[in-house]
Order: C-alpha cells, then sequence, then structure tokens
C-alpha cells in the first residue's frame, strides 16, 4: 500500500509541476515558426486628398519604432456607425469604422481590414486589423494586431501604439531584418 501511495503521489506531482510549468511558461514568438511580435508608433492624420473612401473618410500616416513594420501608411473608411452602432447606449459623436489600411514597407505591402472606434467624448480610438493580403515579407502574413491611442488636433489626428503578433511572415525575405 505505501509502494502504491509514493507512486500515486510521485505521478500526481509530476502532473502538477507539468501542468504548472505550462501555465506558467506562456508561448514563447519564434522567428523559426515565422511569428513575430508587432509594436510600434502609428501616426495618421485625416486627409481628402486623393481619398477614395465612400464615406470620404482617409487618414494617411506613417509607422515608426516598429522594425518591420517601419513605413507609411494609408486608411480609407469603408464605412461608419454613429453612436459606434448603438445608438440606446452610446452618444452620437462616438463612431464604430471599417476600412483598409496599407502599409508600404521595406520588406513589402501589407493589406489589412481595419475595424475600430472612436470614443469622441474622450478623445480615443482603438483598432483591431487583420491581414487580407501582401508581398514580400508579408506575403502569407496572418493573425490580428492592435493599435489604440489618442485623438487630437480637432479629432483629426490618430497617435497610437501598436501592439500584438503577426506570423507567417517570410523572415527571409530580401536580407531582412537587415537591408
Amino acid at each position: 500500500m505505501v509502494q502504491l501511495l509514493k507512486s500515486a503521489s510521485f505521478t500526481a506531482l509530476v502532473v502538477v509541476a507539468g501542468v504548472a510549468g505550462m501555465t506558467a511558461n506562456p508561448r514563447m514568438v519564434h522567428a523559426e515558426d515565422g511569428c513575430l511580435p508587432v509594436f510600434g508608433l502609428y501616426h495618421a492624420d485625416v486627409t481628402t486628398t486623393g481619398c477614395t473612401s465612400p464615406v470620404g473618410l482617409c487618414a494617411t500616416g506613417t509607422i515608426t519604432r516598429g522594425a518591420y513594420l517601419d513605413s507609411a501608411s494609408v486608411f480609407v473608411a469603408l464605412d461608419v456607425a454613429p453612436s459606434a452602432g448603438l445608438p440606446s447606449a452610446e452618444p452620437a459623436a462616438n463612431a464604430s469604422y471599417s476600412g483598409t489600411i496599407t502599409i508600404d514597407a521595406h520588406g513589402g505591402t501589407l493589406q489589412l481590414k481595419d475595424l475600430g472606434v472612436i470614443d469622441s467624448i474622450h478623445g480615443n480610438f482603438s483598432e483591431i486589423e487583420r491581414p487580407t493580403s501582401g508581398t514580400g515579407l508579408f506575403a502569407n502574413a496572418t493573425h490580428d494586431f492592435f493599435i489604440s491611442g489618442s485623438l487630437s488636433n480637432n479629432q483629426s489626428t490618430f497617435d497610437g501604439v501598436i501592439s500584438g503578433e503577426l506570423c507567417g511572415l517570410d523572415v527571409g525575405f530580401g536580407g531582412w531584418p537587415f537591408p
């Protein structure tokens, strides 16, 4: 009986240690599996110049401190919903929107489907970016990332922080990360 208890105790200890090890060690991002962290600073200004948006809302900007995402960017709104689509719960000044962002980086072009919310009352925005297509480094990009930050200049300037992960990147493209 003592041998069985020792054996059961040892097995329980191994199982608990294994579960604790798996939950205490979050998934690491490795270049080997084509996943890399996404980070950077986003700045964009609303513009009407060359704007092809069906709702008349476009923004041009830059991404800096984003390593492989450092680039120029263009946002084109496809639709906007006042009150963030929740007229009984949100002020009319707040809005949700959907559109596209094109990132023209050194390693290629990344096309994103953008879904966002503007809190005009507090001067904030938050977006989820979903890859739809790309070239070069971004030819097979998957996973979502986020941009969130503040609005300024009479709510025509977006300044935000980019965070998340992109997978399926061709990390050997064009000598990346070294041009």
